[in-house]
């Protein structure tokens, strides 16, 4: 996954948080081909050794109190994190720091004795008043021995953070809509009818898509990829296909694009039984089942105006046919096709390989890519597209 390709950005790490976030946070941001220059505080370099920076991001390290107007210049983006309450108070009394115009995040990093509401909310105003962007701690929290615990937002958080700082915004101010994951559809209450998706290329589709500007609606089922901490992504948990539908169509008019990923069950459980359905003497059981509503024909057949419709169709054999008249019966804009028979374009795996059907004939083939390669692609046909209306 690269997409820092030619970016440069400034990570500072201040005091004990250095020990248990800076190393992880560094290898994290040059794994996407960022170029990272690291500075340290004068009480983050007393803990580590003078090559811990460099070793890590492959730079000299710069320490923090002499960064100047020309020292802070020529990044585009930069992330304070930990930071204390006296190293946010040296950068906004700091008339280099005054002078920085490209995005500033800071993630403050407090030790018990200071971590409080009103310590945060005076924080959330400073570092607000300035233009920059507050990254606030989670629920974990880094244990630094004699200190105490140390509550700083994770190295996940941060990294995301920053990918969506210097993102190129293209879907900037857009309202997306996404489903993902496989549903459930409970026959009784320990059995349940479901399917083999993780609902990873949804995730991967959020997650470029926050990384790109927009806001994103993620509509999931019970699935087993985790969500990556993004506040432009709100995660809306359903279980069934019903349910899914009942969010989806409650939802989709607020928004400009909607891709519907979701391999959402086909049918479902004519009766749900209160109690175990217990075993009985015969060698086969029989379960009824009734079709679920289709979301994507739903969406497609909108009365009025309707968003930007992107399905997907996961198929076994005559891959193109199927598409092509999936694309016209459900009325959608774009639509992504993959053979699950193929390696590595299945589900539970790191890769798709993925066939784009447009609207008035245009066939895009890709190739096997990881399945965030994949979504970015897929949402640049989409950004194109949507430019052309």
């Amino acid at each position: 996954m690269v997409r820092g390709i030619g970016l440069k950005v400034l990570l500072v790490a201040d005091g004990a948080g250095v020990l248990c976030h800076t190393a992880s946070l560094v290898t994290s941001l040059v794994r996407t081909g960022l170029t990272v220059r690291l500075s340290l505080t004068a009480s983050a370099q007393v803990l580590v050794g003078p090559y811990f920076g460099s070793m890590l991001s492959g730079h000299p390290v710069l320490p923090f109190e002499e960064l100047d107007e020309n020292g802070l210049s020529g990044y585009d983006a930069i992330l304070v994190a930990p930071a204390s309450e006296k190293a946010i108070k040296e950068m906004c009394e700091s008339p280099a720091w005054n002078g920085v115009r490209c995005p500033v995040l800071v993630g403050p990093g407090l030790l018990p004795k200071d971590d409080n509401a009103d310590a945060w909310d005076e924080l959330d105003a400073t570092i607000s008043a300035k233009g920059w962007k507050l990254i606030p701690a989670g629920i974990e929290t880094c244990t630094m021995g004699a200190l105490g615990e140390l509550r700083v937002a994770s190295t996940e958080r941060c990294f995301e953070e920053m990918m969506v700082a210097i993102g190129k915004n293209d879907l900037k101010g857009k309202r997306i809509l996404i489903t993902t994951g496989p549903t459930a559809e409970d026959a009784d209450p320990v059995r349940f009818v479901t399917n083999r998706s993780t609902g990873r290329m949804g995730v991967a589709l959020a997650r470029m898509a926050a990384w790109r500007g927009a806001f994103v609606t993620l509509i999931h089922g019970p699935m087993s990829w985790p969500i990556p901490p993004i506040n432009a992504i709100r995660p809306v948990p359903v279980r069934s296909a019903n349910d899914m539908y009942m969010a989806t169509m409650e939802l989709v008019q607020e928004q400009h694009i909607a891709i519907l990923c979701a391999a959402v069950a086909d049918y479902t459980p004519v009766e749900y039984s209160d109690i175990k359905i217990k075993k009985g003497q015969d060698a086969t059981f029989a379960l009824l089942l009734k079709r679920t509503p289709d979301i994507l024909d739903a969406v497609g057949h909108m009365p009025g105006e309707r968003p930007f419709l992107v399905g997907f169709a996961a198929e076994s054999d005559h891959v193109h046919a199927n598409a092509q008249s999936k694309l016209q019966a459900k009325n959608c804009d774009m639509l992504c096709a993959n053979d699950v028979t193929k390696p590595g374009s299945g589900f539970a795996v790191g890769t798709n390989q993925v066939t784009v059907f447009l609207r008035g004939g245009e066939v895009r083939e890709l190739p096997q890519m990881s399945k965030e390669d994949v979504a970015g692609k897929i949402l640049d046909i989409v950004s194109e597209r949507m430019s052309l209306q």
